[in-house]
């Protein structure tokens, strides 16, 4: 199987190339299945093993053989980007495909022929093509991902929607917890020194301020409550700063504003567009994963307020997001609405600064709205959204802590 011999290129993510994706999974896949009955008839028949330790071993290396194939043919206009992206690659391959074959299977064969009673024989038929036509879909959107590929999951999973972007309800709801954590940053002006984090809500004593003065990075995911054909992700992080002060905060993140491409792992390029006093608009390309990868161009809002000598604020706003197609190559170009992901669609920061004894605490609070996760994926998808944003926020505060603390 060389690629030469396959008569066409895996780029892009056009119907052809899509097409033409799915042949190459499937071949591989067949050479598999030859790949485990072979390996299972030597050892059994030849060797004498017993059927089940003959049967895991020919599944590992038939994981093995058609990841190696699909991450050097199916998947090839997508090479990895270090050793470590391999293993990764690996690790949620070997974790998909086992979940989605093995649950899978079981589960249409119980549903067909348990409840329907169709044959076994073809009741396992057609479990294998449900499961196929999954781990493709994984495989893509998570193992070999990329951004407008990732759709692909979605689609299976549940009906396109009729309109592009959020639906007014979706939106209506936004807007409704938008306003309460408007509120509460408002509040935080005239709030105690003990009550000014959204930590001191959440973890009320000292303890947290502590920890993150001491231990470094605190993290917490706020439950938002449920919303029609959308999903609001609230995560709040905070981390010190040494040898600092608010005031030298502020003005070097004023300064610093257009620059952020510099300090940001996820902030591809950026650029001042606009500054008055304390008001700043930047543009920024921005790479957001959750479950998948994507890339924006968006443009922000972002005031600054000094509260008092030891505490400021700060509240950023997406004035503009535009998902990108084929990001990173020269077919670059921003998608219309009709065909966005859905993936971000709304994106707010809310920002405290308190100083406390030898430097600053730093507060982050991230409220983004993107369309809902398909029901038939949560169990999976979910906790993969939650462990991504988490170490996300958590690279995006110690960057920060970097930035500050430099010279420059």
């Amino acid at each position: 199987m060389s690629r030469r011999a396959t008569g066409f290129r895996l780029v892009g993510m056009g119907r052809s190339h899509l097409v033409a994706r799915w042949m190459a999974f499937n071949l591989v896949g067949l050479a598999g299945i030859a790949v485990q009955l072979g390996i299972v008839a030597f050892l059994v028949r030849v060797l004498g093993w017993h059927y089940l330790l003959a049967t895991g071993l020919a599944v590992e290396a038939t994981i093995l053989h058609n990841f190696a194939w699909h991450q050097r043919w199916t998947w090839s206009d997508r090479p990895p980007a270090s050793r470590r992206d391999v293993t990764l690659r690996l690790a949620r391959f070997h974790m998909l495909n086992g979940t989605i074959s093995l649950a899978g299977n079981i589960a249409v064969a119980a549903l067909l022929t348990g409840v329907l009673h169709v044959d076994a024989v073809v009741s396992n038929m057609i479990a294998i093509v449900v499961c196929s036509c999954i781990n493709f879909a994984a495989s893509e959107a998570i193992v070999f991902r990329s951004a407008p590929a990732a759709v692909l999951l979605l689609l299976l999973a549940t009906p396109a929607p009729a309109a592009a972007g959020p639906a007014p309800a979706t939106v209506a709801a936004w807007r409704s917890y938008e306003a309460q954590v408007d509120a509460r940053y408002g509040a935080a002006a005239s709030a105690p020194a003990d009550r000014f984090f959204v930590h001191d809500r959440d973890k009320p004593g000292p303890g947290w301020r502590d920890a993150v003065i001491h231990d470094g990075a605190s993290l917490i995911k706020i439950e938002a409550p449920a919303i029609e054909d959308g999903k609001i992700h609230h995560w709040i992080g905070a981390v010190f700063v040494p040898g600092v002060t608010v005031d030298a905060i502020i003005e070097r993140l004023k300064r610093n504003a257009g620059r952020e491409s510099d300090s940001y792992e996820d902030v591809l390029a950026s650029r001042l567009i606009d500054r008055s006093g304390d008001r700043v608009r930047v543009f920024m390309k921005l790479r957001r994963t959750s479950i998948v990868t994507v890339t924006y161009n968006t443009e922000h809002r972002v005031e600054y307020t000094r509260l008092a000598d030891t505490r400021a604020s700060a509240r950023s706003t997406a004035t503009r997001i535009t998902e990108l197609a084929d990001a990173g190559t020269a077919n670059e170009r921003e998608k219309a609405e009709s065909d966005d992901s859905g993936f971000l669609w709304r994106l707010n920061a809310y920002w405290r600064y308190q100083a406390v004894p030898g430097g600053v605490i730093v507060e982050c609070e991230s409220v983004s709205l993107s369309r809902a996760v398909p029901f038939l994926v949560r169990p999976v998808a979910n906790p993969i959204v939650d462990r991504i944003a988490r170490e996300s926020l958590n690279r995006t505060l110690l960057s920060l802590r970097k930035m500050l603390t430099s010279r420059g």
